[in-house]
C-alpha cells in the first residue's frame, strides 16, 4: 500500500511540475535556514555544558547599594574560600583568579598572554581535559604553571611541555619562573576560561601562592580587596538562597563597613550565565533568530498549504471515483499525507545542498564553525529527519482533510464545495505570510537605524585613527612610568603620529576602579562614587576631549604636580558645583586629598547598554600603573603609519610583543550580537520575501488558469486590461492592508521590548513602518500586474477555445 502512496504522489509531482518546484524550493528554503540557525542556536546553548557539575556551579556577583562602588563581576577576595571552611555543607569546592595580561616567555620567544592567577583547585572544579599531567594534582607546587595546547606550541614548539620553565613578566619590573606541570586540550568558549578577555582565552594559570606578580599580593587573602573573580560550587540539592545568611555574616566579621553594609552577593548560574550577561543580549538574539527561522518554515508552510489546495481541482474527479470503488477516509488521509511527506523528503534533500552552499558564509556571518555535513552526528541526522517529516505533516494535513471529506456525488461532478468552503483559510494563510515578512521586514529596518545610531552617534570623543598599544613591559612603579612614556616619546617623533597618550583604560567597557569621594561643600551624609582612570598630560588631546574649564594636566619637563585631577562635567553636576576649577575632593578611607584643574565633556567609556557615569582622571605618575599606549595617527597610508609604529615599538621596546587594535574596530567588537543579529535579520527578509512572492506566483497562477474563460469573455464583452488587473489587485489590496494593521502594532511592542537594552536608543520611527509596509505591498503588486498582463492581453478566442 504504501509503494502504491509514493508511485502516485511520484506521478502527481512529474504531472503539476511547476507547482512541486515550487513547494520543493520553498520548503528547502526554510529547513535549511532552520538547519543553519538551528546549528548555531545549539551551540550557543551548548557554552559552559561541558564544564564539570555545571548545574551546581554559580559566578558571585556584586551588587552595591552605592551603585559603581566596585565592579559586579569580582566580588571581596576571601568569600569563598570561608564559605568552603566555616560551611562546608553547603560549598563542596572554589575557585578564585585574578586576571592578568602581560608577556610571557620561554628563552627568547616572548608573547602577549591572557594569564590567570589563581586557586589550585581548577582542574578538580571544572575537569578541563588534559594532554598532559595528572588531572589530581595539576598544580605540583606555588612554582607550577597550567598552559593551553597553544601556549605550548608557541613557546616550545611540542604540545609536550612537562617540566619546561615558563617565564612571566611582573609588574614589579622583574619576572617569575614557573614549571609546566600540565598542559590542556584546547577548549570550547566557556564561562570560566573565556570571563573577562577575549575569544582565545587564558592560556596559562599560575597559583596565587609565593605569586609576585602585584606587589601587595593579588587580594585573595584581602577582605578589602574586590577585585576577585569568584565562582562555587553548591554541594548536591543545595540552593544558592541559602548562602546568603553565611556571606553577609562573613562580610560583617571581617570587611569594613564601607563593604559589608553596601554589597549583597548574588549567585548567578554558570550554567546560563554566557546567555544571560548584558541584559540577556545573546539569549533575546537567540530568541529572535529562532523566531524568524520559524516564520520562514511557516511560510513556506503556507505556501504548501495554498498550492496543494488550489490543484485540488485536478484531482477531485478522482476523490469521488476512489470513494465510489471504496476508499475509506483514513486511506485517502494517509494518501494525501503520504504525498505531502514525500514532498518534503525531496527538498530535505535540497535543503541539505543549500546548507552546504551557504554554510560558509553563515559561519562568518555569526562568527561560529558551523559543522559540515560530514561532522553531523546521529543526533543531527535525527533532529534533521524529525524536522522534515514533521513539517510534511503539517503542511499535508489540512489539504489531506479538506480534500478527503468532500461529498461523493460533488466530487463525481468535479464541484469543489468542500475546498470552496476553505477559501477563508486561504485567505487567512496569506493574510499571515504577509503579517510576518512586514513584521521581519520592520524589525530589520529598526535594527538596521540602532545600529547606525550606535556607530553614528557622537561618543564624546574621536575614535578615527586611534591605535592602541599594549603597553608591555608593564612595570607598575615611578620607573615603569617614566619609561613608558620615554617610548610614547619616542613614538611622538614619527611623522606619521598625530599625538600619543599612556594610559590604564581606553573607552572599551566601564571602568573598573571606583571611589567613594566627598567634593568640597558636599552636603550630602554620604561619599559619591566615581570612576576612576589613570591618564598621562596628552589624553586630552589624543582622544579630542574637550576641555570645558580650567585645564588638563600640564605637558612637559617639570609639568607634573602629584594631587592633581580633572573630572567629567557629570561629575561636577552630582558634585552640585558650579564651577570647579581650584576645589578638591576627599577619597575615602583615609585616600587623601586631590585637587580638581579642569572639567571635560562626558564621553561614552563603555556601550550604550549603560549610563555615561562621572569620571575622574588622575595622572599615571601618581597612579604608577598603565595598561595602553594609544597612537593617534594622521591621515594618509595606514599600512605604512603601522609599519612605522611597529619599527620604532621594536627599536624602542625590542623584547616585547608589539599587540594593537584600532578603537573603531573595537566598538564593532562591542557590538558583535547586533552585527550579528542584523547581518541574519537581513537574511531572513529576503528570503522571506522570496517565499512570500513565490506564493503569490504559484496562488495567482492556479487563480489566473482556472479563470482564463471568464477572463476571455469579459474581455470579448469590453473589458480592457486595466480592469482585468483591477480585479486581481483589489483581491490581494485588502489581506495586504490587514496584514499591515496586524504587524504594526505587534512589531511596535516587540521591537520595543527589544530597544529597551540600550539605555540610549532610537525612537520608533514611523518611516520605517510606512517603507516596510509600502516595501511588500509594491513587491507583490508588481508581481501580480507582471502575471496578470500575460492573461490580460492573450488573444480571448483562443482562450474559448481550450477547455
Amino acid at each position: 500500500m504504501l509503494k502504491n502512496y509514493i508511485l502516485v504522489a511520484i506521478r502527481q509531482f512529474t504531472r503539476h511540475k511547476v507547482f512541486s518546484a515550487l513547494n520543493i524550493f520553498c520548503l528547502a528554503i526554510g529547513i535549511s535556514f532552520c538547519l543553519l540557525v538551528g546549528e548555531y542556536v545549539l551551540r550557543q546553548y551548548a557554552v559552559n555544558q561541558d564544564l564539570r557539575n555545571i548545574g551546581n556551579q554559580y559566578l558571585l556577583k556584586s551588587d552595591w547599594k552605592i551603585k559603581n562602588t566596585g565592579p559586579e563581576i569580582t566580588t571581596v577576595g576571601p568569600v569563598v574560600k570561608a564559605l568552603k571552611k566555616d560551611y562546608p555543607d553547603l560549598v563542596a569546592n572554589y575557585f578564585r583568579f585574578n586576571p592578568v595580561t602581560n608577556v610571557v616567555s620561554a628563552g627568547d620567544r616572548h608573547f602577549k598572554e591572557d594569564v590567570a592567577i589563581s586557586d589550585t583547585t581548577l582542574i578538580s572544579m571544572y575537569g578541563y581535559p588534559l594532554l598532559y599531567g595528572d588531572p589530581r594534582h595539576a598544580f605540583a607546587n606555588s612554582s607550577s604553571a597550567v598552559i593551553s595546547e597553544e601556549l605550548a606550541l608557541k613557546l616550545y614548539g611540542d604540545r609536550n611541555a612537562i617540566g619546561k620553565l615558563v617565564t612571566l613578566t611582573l609588574t614589579t619590573g622583574g619576572t617569575q619562573d614557573f614549571t609546566v606541570s600540565a598542559v590542556f586540550k584546547t577548549l570550547p568558549y566557556n564561562s570560566v576560561n573565556n570571563l573577562v578577555t577575549g575569544k582565545s582565552g587564558y592560556s596559562m594559570y599560575v597559583p596565587f601562592e609565593g605569586n609576585r606578580y602585584y606587589s601587595k599580593g593579588a587580594g585573595e587573602e584581602n577582605w578589602t580587596d574586590i577585585f576577585t573573580v569568584s565562582c562555587v560550587e553548591l554541594q548536591p540539592g543545595v540552593k544558592p538562597a541559602q548562602l546568603d545568611g553565611p556571606i553577609r555574616k562573613l562580610l560583617s566579621l571581617n570587611s569594613p563597613e564601607t563593604i559589608s553594609k553596601n554589597l549583597r552577593v548574588n549567585l548567578l548560574p554558570l550554567k546560563t550565565y554566557y546567555l544571560d550577561t548584558d541584559n540577556n543580549a545573546v539569549s533575546k538574539a537567540l530568541t529572535i533568530l529562532s523566531l524568524v527561522a520559524l516564520g520562514i518554515l511557516l511560510l513556506a508552510v503556507i505556501n504548501f498549504i495554498n498550492i496543494l489546495v488550489g490543484t485540488s481541482s485536478y484531482r477531485i474527479r478522482e476523490i469521488g471515483l476512489r470513494k465510489v470503488f471504496g476508499s475509506r477516509r483514513a486511506q485517502l488521509v494517509s494518501q494525501y499525507l503520504t504525498e505531502s511527506v514525500v514532498l518534503t523528503f525531496f527538498a530535505g534533500i535540497l535543503s541539505l545542498i543549500l546548507y552546504g552552499l551557504f554554510r560558509p558564509l553563515f559561519s562568518s556571518m555569526l562568527d561560529t564553525s558551523l559543522p559540515s555535513l560530514g561532522e553531523f552526528s546521529t543526533r543531527e541526522i535525527i533532529f534533521l529527519c524529525m524536522l522534515t517529516g514533521t513539517v510534511g505533516i503539517l503542511a499535508g494535513i489540512y489539504p489531506a482533510l479538506i480534500l478527503s471529506g468532500s461529498e461523493v456525488i460533488s466530487s463525481v461532478k468535479g464541484k469543489l464545495s468542500s475546498v470552496e468552503r476553505g477559501v477563508w483559510l486561504k485567505k487567512s494563510l496569506l493574510t499571515a505570510q504577509f503579517t510576518i515578512a512586514t513584521g521581519v521586514f520592520i524589525f530589520s529596518l529598526t535594527l538596521s537605524k540602532q545600529i547606525h545610531f550606535l556607530f553614528a552617534s557622537d561618543l564624546g570623543y574621536d575614535k578615527e585613527q586611534l591605535m592602541v598599544i599594549t603597553a608591555f613591559p608593564k612595570q607598575w612603579d615611578s620607573v615603569g612610568v617614566v619609561k613608558m612614556e620615554s617610548i610614547r616619546n619616542g613614538l611622538l617623533n614619527l611623522s606619521s603620529v598625530r599625538s600619543a597618550t599612556v594610559s590604564f583604560e581606553v573607552p572599551d567597557r566601564m571602568p573598573p576602579s571606583q571611589f567613594q569621594v566627598t567634593p568640597q561643600g558636599s552636603k550630602e551624609s554620604r561619599p559619591i562614587s566615581i570612576q576612576s582612570i589613570a591618564v598621562d598630560e596628552n589624553y586630552a588631546e589624543t582622544y579630542g576631549l574637550r576641555v570645558l574649564e580650567g585645564r588638563f594636566f600640564r605637558k612637559g619637563e617639570g609639568g607634573f604636580v602629584s594631587g592633581e585631577t580633572v573630572i567629567t562635567e557629570s561629575a561636577k553636576k552630582q558634585f552640585g558645583w558650579t564651577t570647579a576649577a581650584g576645589k578638591k575632593i576627599e577619597f575615602a578611607n583615609g585616600g587623601g586629598t586631590m585637587e580638581v584643574v579642569g572639567v571635560v565633556n562626558d564621553y561614552h567609556t563603555s556601550s550604550f547598554h549603560e549610563s555615561m557615569l562621572p569620571v575622574n582622571f588622575v595622572q599615571v605618575k601618581d597612579a604608577r600603573a598603565y595598561r595602553y599606549l594609544t597612537v593617534k595617527l594622521k591621515s594618509g597610508d595606514v599600512s605604512a603609519s603601522i609599519a612605522a609604529v611597529r619599527d620604532k615599538w621594536k627599536e624602542l621596546s625590542p623584547a616585547a610583543p608589539f599587540e594593537y587594535f584600532f578603537m573603531d574596530e573595537k566598538l564593532q567588537s562591542m557590538y558583535k550580537t547586533e552585527l550579528q543579529l542584523k547581518k541574519a535579520a537581513a537574511t531572513a527578509t529576503t528570503l522571506m520575501l522570496i517565499i512570500v512572492l513565490l506564493g503569490i506566483f504559484g496562488v495567482l497562477s492556479l487563480a489566473l488558469t482556472r479563470r482564463t474563460r471568464e477572463i476571455a469573455v469579459r474581455k470579448v464583452l469590453g473589458a480592457g486590461a486595466g480592469h482585468i488587473l483591477s480585479l486581481f489587485i483589489k483581491q490581494y489590496a485588502g489581506l495586504l492592508l490587514i496584514s499591515n494593521l496586524i504587524a504594526w502594532p505587534v512589531t511596535y511592542y516587540f521591537c520595543g521590548r527589544w530597544l529597551q537594552q540600550y539605555v540610549y536608543r532610537i525612537a520608533q520611527p514611523v518611516s520605517v513602518y510606512i517603507m516596510a509596509g509600502a516595501g511588500v505591498v509594491v513587491i507583490a503588486f508588481a508581481l501580480i500586474i507582471l502575471q496578470c498582463l500575460k492573461v490580460a492581453s492573450a488573444n480571448p478566442v483562443q482562450s474559448l477555445k481550450t477547455e
